[in-house]
Protein backbone atom coordinates (compact mmCIF):
# COMPACT_ATOMS: atom_id res chain seq x y z
CA UNK A 1 0.00 0.00 0.00
CA UNK A 2 1.66 3.26 -1.00
CA UNK A 3 1.81 5.96 1.22
CA UNK A 4 -0.72 8.25 -0.97
CA UNK A 5 -3.07 5.89 -0.31
CA UNK A 6 -2.80 6.12 3.72
CA UNK A 7 -4.45 8.83 6.14
CA UNK A 8 -2.99 9.83 9.45
CA UNK A 9 -5.62 10.82 12.00
CA UNK A 10 -4.01 12.89 15.32
CA UNK A 11 -6.23 13.77 18.33
CA UNK A 12 -5.80 17.13 19.52
CA UNK A 13 -5.05 17.56 23.33
CA UNK A 14 -2.25 15.38 24.50
CA UNK A 15 -1.02 14.99 21.23
CA UNK A 16 -0.87 18.13 19.56
CA UNK A 17 -0.61 19.87 22.92
CA UNK A 18 1.18 19.37 26.45
CA UNK A 19 -0.53 16.70 29.01
CA UNK A 20 -4.31 18.03 29.45
CA UNK A 21 -3.31 16.98 33.16
CA UNK A 22 -0.57 20.43 33.31
CA UNK A 23 -3.46 22.74 32.25
CA UNK A 24 -5.94 21.62 34.34
CA UNK A 25 -3.64 21.37 37.46
CA UNK A 26 -2.65 24.81 36.77
CA UNK A 27 -6.15 26.19 36.98
CA UNK A 28 -6.59 23.79 40.13
CA UNK A 29 -3.27 25.53 41.58
CA UNK A 30 -4.80 29.25 41.15
CA UNK A 31 -8.41 28.47 42.75
CA UNK A 32 -6.81 26.39 45.32
CA UNK A 33 -7.89 22.99 44.65
CA UNK A 34 -5.99 20.00 44.86
CA UNK A 35 -4.50 18.96 41.96
CA UNK A 36 -6.55 16.20 40.30
CA UNK A 37 -9.41 16.93 41.88
CA UNK A 38 -11.65 18.41 39.50
CA UNK A 39 -11.41 16.29 36.70
CA UNK A 40 -12.27 13.76 39.66
CA UNK A 41 -15.63 15.54 40.68
CA UNK A 42 -15.96 15.64 36.68
CA UNK A 43 -15.50 11.70 36.42
CA UNK A 44 -17.80 11.43 39.27
CA UNK A 45 -21.05 13.16 37.62
CA UNK A 46 -20.25 11.38 34.33
CA UNK A 47 -20.65 7.84 35.36
CA UNK A 48 -24.18 7.47 33.51
CA UNK A 49 -25.16 6.08 30.04
CA UNK A 50 -23.95 8.49 27.69
CA UNK A 51 -20.95 9.50 29.53
CA UNK A 52 -22.97 12.09 31.87
CA UNK A 53 -21.87 15.83 31.77
CA UNK A 54 -18.28 14.95 29.76
CA UNK A 55 -20.22 12.73 27.15
CA UNK A 56 -23.25 16.26 26.68
CA UNK A 57 -20.37 18.54 26.47
CA UNK A 58 -18.39 16.56 23.77
CA UNK A 59 -20.90 15.58 21.64
CA UNK A 60 -22.32 19.46 21.80
CA UNK A 61 -25.33 18.90 23.43
CA UNK A 62 -24.92 21.59 26.33
CA UNK A 63 -23.53 24.76 25.33
CA UNK A 64 -20.06 25.88 27.77
CA UNK A 65 -22.15 28.64 29.82
CA UNK A 66 -24.46 25.66 30.95
CA UNK A 67 -21.30 23.69 31.59
CA UNK A 68 -19.75 26.04 33.37
CA UNK A 69 -22.76 25.94 36.17
CA UNK A 70 -22.83 22.72 36.37
CA UNK A 71 -19.10 22.71 37.27
CA UNK A 72 -19.25 25.40 39.92
CA UNK A 73 -22.02 23.22 41.59
CA UNK A 74 -20.06 20.41 41.80
CA UNK A 75 -17.16 22.12 42.94
CA UNK A 76 -19.22 24.00 45.48
CA UNK A 77 -20.69 20.64 46.80
CA UNK A 78 -16.99 19.19 47.25
CA UNK A 79 -16.40 22.23 49.68
CA UNK A 80 -14.72 24.58 47.04
CA UNK A 81 -16.07 27.74 46.93
CA UNK A 82 -15.49 28.37 43.27
CA UNK A 83 -17.01 31.81 41.46
CA UNK A 84 -19.32 31.08 38.55
CA UNK A 85 -17.54 32.16 35.60
CA UNK A 86 -16.20 31.18 32.74
CA UNK A 87 -14.32 28.01 34.32
CA UNK A 88 -14.37 25.56 31.10
CA UNK A 89 -11.56 28.66 30.05
CA UNK A 90 -9.67 28.06 32.97
CA UNK A 91 -9.23 24.36 32.71
CA UNK A 92 -7.70 24.69 29.05
CA UNK A 93 -6.22 28.00 29.32
CA UNK A 94 -2.93 26.45 29.97
CA UNK A 95 -3.02 24.21 27.21
CA UNK A 96 -1.03 25.33 23.96
CA UNK A 97 -0.24 23.86 20.85
CA UNK A 98 3.30 21.60 21.21
CA UNK A 99 5.49 19.12 20.48
CA UNK A 100 6.94 17.18 17.09
CA UNK A 101 3.15 16.30 15.64
CA UNK A 102 2.69 18.91 14.05
CA UNK A 103 5.65 19.07 11.98
CA UNK A 104 4.85 15.14 11.39
CA UNK A 105 1.21 16.30 10.28
CA UNK A 106 3.15 19.07 7.81
CA UNK A 107 5.93 16.36 6.41
CA UNK A 108 3.15 13.13 6.32
CA UNK A 109 0.92 15.47 4.11
CA UNK A 110 3.41 16.53 1.96
CA UNK A 111 4.28 13.30 1.07
CA UNK A 112 0.81 12.39 -0.13
CA UNK A 113 -0.92 11.06 3.40
CA UNK A 114 -4.27 12.60 3.54
CA UNK A 115 -4.34 14.57 7.49
CA UNK A 116 -6.95 14.50 9.85
CA UNK A 117 -7.73 16.20 13.06
CA UNK A 118 -10.25 13.52 15.49
CA UNK A 119 -11.03 15.40 18.73
CA UNK A 120 -13.09 15.30 21.89
CA UNK A 121 -13.90 18.92 21.89
CA UNK A 122 -14.75 20.60 25.73
CA UNK A 123 -16.03 23.95 23.89
CA UNK A 124 -15.19 25.23 20.25
CA UNK A 125 -12.59 27.99 21.20
CA UNK A 126 -9.93 25.35 22.49
CA UNK A 127 -8.58 25.05 19.27
CA UNK A 128 -6.24 27.03 16.96
CA UNK A 129 -7.74 26.59 13.57
CA UNK A 130 -5.91 28.50 11.57
CA UNK A 131 -3.03 26.55 12.58
CA UNK A 132 -4.81 23.04 12.11
CA UNK A 133 -6.43 24.11 8.55
CA UNK A 134 -2.59 24.54 7.36
CA UNK A 135 -2.13 20.74 8.49
CA UNK A 136 -4.75 18.89 8.39
CA UNK A 137 -6.95 18.27 5.33
CA UNK A 138 -9.62 16.97 7.21
CA UNK A 139 -10.99 18.21 11.37
CA UNK A 140 -13.25 16.20 12.74
CA UNK A 141 -14.31 17.48 16.50
CA UNK A 142 -16.84 15.88 18.05
CA UNK A 143 -19.42 19.15 19.19
CA UNK A 144 -19.87 19.71 16.07
CA UNK A 145 -20.86 16.17 14.52
CA UNK A 146 -22.58 15.20 17.58
CA UNK A 147 -20.44 11.98 18.20
CA UNK A 148 -17.30 11.01 20.43
CA UNK A 149 -14.57 8.91 21.13
CA UNK A 150 -14.87 5.93 21.56
CA UNK A 151 -17.74 5.46 19.81
CA UNK A 152 -17.13 3.60 16.40
CA UNK A 153 -19.27 5.74 14.54
CA UNK A 154 -17.08 8.97 14.84
CA UNK A 155 -14.50 6.81 13.46
CA UNK A 156 -16.19 6.13 10.86
CA UNK A 157 -17.52 9.10 10.32
CA UNK A 158 -13.80 10.48 10.12
CA UNK A 159 -12.65 7.86 7.44
CA UNK A 160 -15.65 8.96 4.91
CA UNK A 161 -14.33 12.72 5.60
CA UNK A 162 -11.05 11.70 4.15
CA UNK A 163 -11.79 8.74 1.40
CA UNK A 164 -10.23 6.02 3.22
CA UNK A 165 -10.89 2.98 4.92
CA UNK A 166 -10.31 2.24 8.46
CA UNK A 167 -7.43 -0.48 7.37
CA UNK A 168 -5.59 2.98 5.43
CA UNK A 169 -5.58 4.66 8.70
CA UNK A 170 -2.85 5.13 11.05
CA UNK A 171 -4.58 6.86 14.39
CA UNK A 172 -2.71 8.87 16.95
CA UNK A 173 -4.43 9.19 20.54
CA UNK A 174 -2.86 9.56 24.03
CA UNK A 175 -6.37 7.66 25.57
CA UNK A 176 -5.60 4.22 25.67
CA UNK A 177 -9.51 3.37 25.22
CA UNK A 178 -9.64 5.40 22.16
CA UNK A 179 -6.48 3.81 20.89
CA UNK A 180 -8.09 0.14 21.34
CA UNK A 181 -11.66 1.30 19.68
CA UNK A 182 -9.11 2.30 16.33
CA UNK A 183 -7.59 -1.43 16.49
CA UNK A 184 -11.11 -3.18 16.88
CA UNK A 185 -12.40 -1.49 13.67
CA UNK A 186 -9.35 -2.00 11.75
CA UNK A 187 -7.03 0.72 11.69
CA UNK A 188 -3.45 1.18 12.84
CA UNK A 189 -3.08 2.51 16.10
CA UNK A 190 -0.10 4.54 17.89
CA UNK A 191 -1.10 5.68 21.89
CA UNK A 192 0.90 8.87 22.34
CA UNK A 193 2.74 8.73 25.90
CA UNK A 194 4.17 11.64 25.62
CA UNK A 195 7.56 10.62 23.60
CA UNK A 196 7.52 12.74 20.74
CA UNK A 197 10.23 10.55 19.36
CA UNK A 198 8.46 7.09 19.94
CA UNK A 199 5.65 8.20 18.36
CA UNK A 200 7.36 9.79 15.29
CA UNK A 201 9.02 6.48 14.85
CA UNK A 202 6.19 4.14 15.49
CA UNK A 203 3.72 6.74 12.65
CA UNK A 204 6.49 6.17 10.41
CA UNK A 205 6.51 2.53 10.12
CA UNK A 206 2.90 2.61 10.05
CA UNK A 207 3.08 4.78 7.25
CA UNK A 208 6.20 3.10 5.48
CA UNK A 209 7.59 6.62 4.67
CA UNK A 210 10.70 8.76 6.55
CA UNK A 211 9.39 10.99 9.64
CA UNK A 212 12.01 13.59 10.82
CA UNK A 213 11.71 14.61 14.36
CA UNK A 214 12.02 18.38 14.27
Amino acid sequence: MSATSKALLLDYGGVLTGPVQDSFAAFERRLGIPVGRSFEVLVAASRTTGGGLIGALERGEIAVDEFDGALVALLRQDGYDVEAGRLLDGLFQALEPAGALWDVARQARAAGVTTGLLSNSWGADTYPRAALDEHFDTLVISGEVGLRKPDPAIYHLACERIGRAPEQCVFVDDLPRNVEVAREIGMAVVLHDGDDGATVAAVSRSLGIRLEVP
